[in-house]
């Protein structure tokens, strides 16, 4: 391990931006849950004084302040990757330009903490010493166990569609019924509709030429989060018409929520799952 010279939260905190890129003050505060947002903004003060992450802060006058947003600066990247044995190069390479990534895409990461935070609630007070330890140990996938992973860790996930698909996150649980894949992908707001039939054929154009039905596969599950229901409906027509020709053996299950609905859930302990078999 690197020499100490953060406080064991502050390295929690730099193992968070590692996995999610863009993190804001206020989903910091919830993988701590730490009663007092005082004491998390002082770790993310001193980690910006020590120059190991930065911060992206811009007020609108007259409108509600919104939580500032943190991201890896390069003393960061530098400490997690002398002081963890699972650091992948590649990745650590291309999150050196964060500080170049459009409000767009900071958003975006955002959204899939939250989507974290609220689809698999029961799950994130653990979140920070599950990192920890894949980061230290490796990914040791176990039966009947929970496991959600980030960008950060694809390449030491053995899964043949992964690298093809290119999911903002990945979700694997192996069960008696067999292993469930889940891929989450975030729709940015405004996304041509090209874009959007660019994406889909992707993930059929790997469905079709990757060998991936393993026999303990149980499903591939395709989770997306639209900016809108127009999204939806216009995702749910193009689907359709390919799964028509989809004739592979393992069931193919898409979900579909707007971002209204995710927080809705918060909000009201509801969630409107839209699905197509």
């Amino acid at each position: 391990m690197a020499k100490k010279i953060i406080t064991k939260k502050q390295q929690t905190i730099l193992t968070l931006l590692l996995t999610f890129r863009f993190i804001n003050s206020k989903q910091v505060q919830q993988f701590l849950h730490h009663k007092d947002h005082r004491r998390i903004n002082s770790w993310l003060k001193a980690l910006v004084e020590k120059e190991y992450i930065e911060r992206d802060f811009k007020p609108v006058f007259g409108t509600l302040t919104k939580p500032a947003t943190y991201f890896l600066a390069a003393k960061g990247r530098k400490y997690v990757k002398e002081a963890y044995y699972l650091i992948d190069a590649k990745y650590l390479s291309r999150i050196r330009g964060n500080n170049k990534r459009s409000k767009a895409f900071q958003i975006r990461c955002q959204v899939l903490v939250d989507f974290y935070l609220i689809t698999f609630e029961e799950y994130y007070k653990d979140f920070p010493n599950f990192i920890e330890e894949i980061l230290i140990n490796g990914i040791k996938l176990k039966y009947n166990q929970f496991y959600f992973f980030t960008p950060a860790f694809y390449s030491e996930l053995d899964f043949v569609l992964l690298p093809h698909l290119k999911p903002d996150a990945y979700v694997y649980k192996k069960g008696k019924t067999g292993i469930i894949h889940s891929c989450i992908y975030i729709i940015d707001a405004y996304v041509p509709r090209l874009t959007l039939q660019y994406m889909v054929r992707n993930i059929f154009k790997a469905l079709d030429e990757e060998y991936w039905e393993d026999d303990d596969i149980s499903s591939l599950q395709i989770f997306i989060i639209c900016p809108n229901n127009m999204v939806i409906i216009y995702l749910k027509r193009f689907i359709k018409a390919l799964l028509e020709n989809y004739y592979g053996s393992k069931p193919l299950i898409f979900h579909f929520v707007t971002r209204n609905q995710l927080y809705n859930r918060r909000k009201y302990n509801t969630y409107q799952d839209y699905r197509l078999k």
